[in-house]
């Protein structure tokens, strides 16, 4: 049972102690090496990362029906995007926890390790036997596209995930069920580095998620520093990159936390907005090439675009066209926790939009060939 380490800040000039509390792994070092494999898979084209925000309100503890939403959405969005991009989909669902002083705080070790464990006690029940069947989770979407204002668009694509779902069915003779998903959290300050797993290699594993998540507000700094801990883990890292991330962080970041430039290490997930995301992308994707690093490109369309439905769509259009004229591959996107309400598009509305357009094409959006120009 690894060590955590507590730091526990309450303002300037305040005490900080310190203490040891031991919490069992919620994570065994296969699962994690599993998710790296698929993302290894991801970032050659031929897998799909769909990666869903906390449903749990700021501040909270997630309970059962954040969840339990976050999960649904996630198995909706599996079903269509699987069928529109023709590749596997690897779901992973994020993990909240709240800070500790007043919403001001820091998240501290242990509560990231309870709001693990609530999410993966539900995560976990997607295993087994009882995992969702993609029929009664396509009920949902026929749902979602019949109270849609776009449901004139959205139906053909129903009825071909209809037809092929009955064909599916025939050939195997039974229905057909969503791989279990991942859990990510992101990365705290005081993490301390778990250690070595008693395996050859003595290989370290966070063991509370599967997926550790970089941001430049985890760091407190504003730039991409990963702590000491991420840097030793075995884990799939993902790294948050936005309009005013230099091209230099990124690559010193790849040669700290992937020297070795192993496939499914590193996921950058850009934050750029749609008018921006043209400008930047493409020579940030050809430096990151030039490294020779294979990390897989996701795109988290909402954090710059809130005040504008059209950016979101925009800049996850633009994100897939982007890759499709580079030659390379848009290996994933970030769903956020909301519906959609007050005139934005939820997580349905864009994952019902880009796998219209997707299937409304002969080629697929992650892997066609590069244009000229």
């Amino acid at each position: 049972m690894p060590p955590w380490s507590l730091r526990d800040g309450t303002g300037t000039g305040a005490r900080t102690e310190t203490a040891a509390v031991a919490a069992p792994p919620l994570i065994w070092p296969g699962e994690a090496e599993d998710l790296r494999g698929k993302l290894a898979v991801a970032a050659r084209g031929e897998a799909f990362l769909l990666h869903a925000g906390s449903g749990t309100p700021p501040g909270a503890m997630p309970r059962a029906e954040h969840v339990t939403r976050q999960l649904t959405v996630l198995a909706q969005a599996m079903v269509v995007l699987s069928y529109a991009l023709g590749v596997p989909v690897v779901p992973v669902a994020e993990i909240h926890a709240p800070p500790t002083e007043r919403r001001t705080g820091p998240v501290r070790a242990p509560d990231a390790h309870r709001a693990s464990a609530v999410t993966l006690n539900l995560v976990r029940a997607f295993g087994s036997d009882v995992r969702p069947e993609v029929s009664w989770v396509h009920d949902l979407n026929r749902a979602f596209v019949a109270s849609s204002s776009e449901r004139a668009r959205y139906e053909p694509l129903t009825s071909r995930i209809d037809s092929a779902l009955s064909f599916l069915h025939a050939c195997a003779g039974r229905p057909a069920v969503l791989p279990r998903p991942a859990v990510s959290r992101p990365a705290l300050a005081g993490d301390p580095a778990p250690p070595p797993a008693d395996v050859p290699g003595g290989d370290r594993w966070d063991p509370v998620g599967h997926m550790v998540w970089l941001h430049p507000s985890t760091t407190g700094t504003g730039r991409l520093v990963p702590s000491g801990a991420a840097a030793q883990i075995s884990n799939p890292v993902g790294v948050v990159v936005e309009a005013v991330t230099t091209h230099d962080a990124v690559l010193a970041l790849i040669d700290r936390l992937d020297p070795e430039r192993s496939a499914g290490r590193l996921t950058f997930l850009t934050r750029f907005g749609a008018d921006r995301i043209t400008d930047l992308l493409p020579e940030l994707v050809q430096k990151v090439a030039s490294t020779e690093a294979e990390v897989v490109w996701a795109c988290d369309p909402w954090p710059r675009n809130r005040r504008d439905p059209a950016g979101v769509l925009a800049e996850a259009g633009a994100f897939l066209a982007l890759h499709r004229a580079l030659g390379t591959h848009a290996g994933g996107l970030h769903l956020p926790p909301h519906d959609g309400a007050a005139g934005r598009p939820g997580a349905l509305d864009l994952v019902f939009a880009l796998a219209t357009a997707a299937t409304g094409r002969n080629d697929s959006p992650m892997t066609a060939a590069p244009v000229a120009g």
